[in-house]
């Protein structure tokens, strides 16, 4: 049975601590990323491994998790990596993990370009995003190919090359898609609108972020 990872960066969306809390409750293993270990540890979760260098913790947080008897695993400031991709090389060394990411889609464009890409990277693991907002599921022929998204019809559905991608096809949706082509970074899939309760996204290549709002529009 694949264990399911719950990696939680340190941008966590404003006033959303319940939302958090819940996914922090329900997670089989959680990989903490900085400051968001003692973070969880506030929401009521100590994390199993904690992640990072530490630069945006409060003083001392490396001996206080430990103390509280977290995995530590503790880096230089200066690295070719963000910690969030550290703690998916850490996931990948669990046995047969999926992967969900959390509190690392934030206003600094920079920082979320790159948490997509760790998504991106993980597409071989399942990877899924899961925020106060909307949720996101990572499909790619290195990993999951296709997925059916139980929704709110008068949601909003939006699909994102994050490398090109073929064979696109969406159905229960406003505007469909058949077999299409969608460029990096396209348009051509964002703001649909689920029509049905239960919706399906497939590709035959590439690797495409299927983003489904929470709520209705309309």
């Amino acid at each position: 049975m694949s264990l399911e990872v719950l990696i939680v960066g340190s941008a966590p969306v404003p006033g959303a601590d319940d939302f958090y809390e819940r996914l922090l409750t329900d997670a089989s293993y959680v990989i903490a990323c900085d400051a968001a270990a003692e973070w969880c540890i506030a929401l009521g979760r100590v994390p199993d491994i904690a992640v990072g260098d530490f630069d945006s913790a409060a003083a001392g947080a490396p001996e206080r998790l430990l103390a509280a008897g977290v995995d530590v695993r503790l880096f230089p400031a200066e690295k070719d990596e963000s910690d969030l991709d550290l703690a998916l090389a850490v996931a990948r060394s669990l046995s047969q993990p999926r992967v969900v990411l959390t509190a690392a889609y934030s206003e600094r464009l920079d920082h979320t370009l790159a948490a997509l890409g760790t998504a991106s990277a993980a597409a071989d693991l399942a990877a899924r995003i899961e925020e106060p907002t909307f949720s996101a599921t990572v499909l790619s022929a290195r990993g999951i190919s296709s997925t059916v998204i139980d929704i709110t019809p008068g949601a909003t559905v939006s699909v994102m090359a994050l490398e090109a991608s073929h064979g696109v096809t969406l159905v229960g949706m406003r505007y469909p898609l058949e077999n299409a082509s969608v460029p990096i970074l396209s348009s051509l899939g964002i703001s649909n609108i689920a029509l049905e309760p239960r919706v399906r996204v497939s590709l035959a290549e590439g690797t495409l972020l299927v983003i489904a709002s929470r709520s209705a529009d309309v």
